[in-house]
């Protein structure tokens, strides 16, 4: 196999997603965008390069342990909101984490837009 560029770049809003969930899991181990504590609550919010305010709202919880190419892995569901400028999302994802390295194997997320927010 030969290395190639990727032929599209994330979404914005993509990359942060999948930010937010390696954060979720992995607290403290942020490289992409900084996603800041709102004071008080349980959001954390940062800045879009195209100038939109995100706030995301997640949890995990453990899924069921697995083995790939005899490596013990865990799996991890994480779940919330967020909300980008006036439109909500609801985030879901699901991941496999070796459990020695703490590398993420595989994550599948998904954002489905829920509508605007009220002003």
């Amino acid at each position: 196999m030969i290395w190639q560029p990727p032929t599209r770049e994330l979404d914005p809003l993509a990359a942060l997603v999948h930010e937010a969930v390696r954060t979720q899991v992995f607290p403290g181990e942020a490289f992409g965008f900084h996603l800041v504590p709102v004071p008080g609550e349980s959001w954390r919010e940062t800045v879009l390069p195209d100038g939109r305010q995100v706030r995301i709202r997640l949890s995990a919880s453990p899924a069921a342990q697995t083995q790939r190419e005899r490596r013990a892995c865990a799996g991890i569901h994480v779940s919330g909101e967020m909300v980008a400028g006036d439109m909500g999302y609801r985030v879901s994802a699901d991941l496999v984490v070796d459990l020695v390295t703490r590398a993420v194997l595989a994550c599948d997320s998904r954002l489905e837009a829920v509508g605007r927010t009220r002003p």
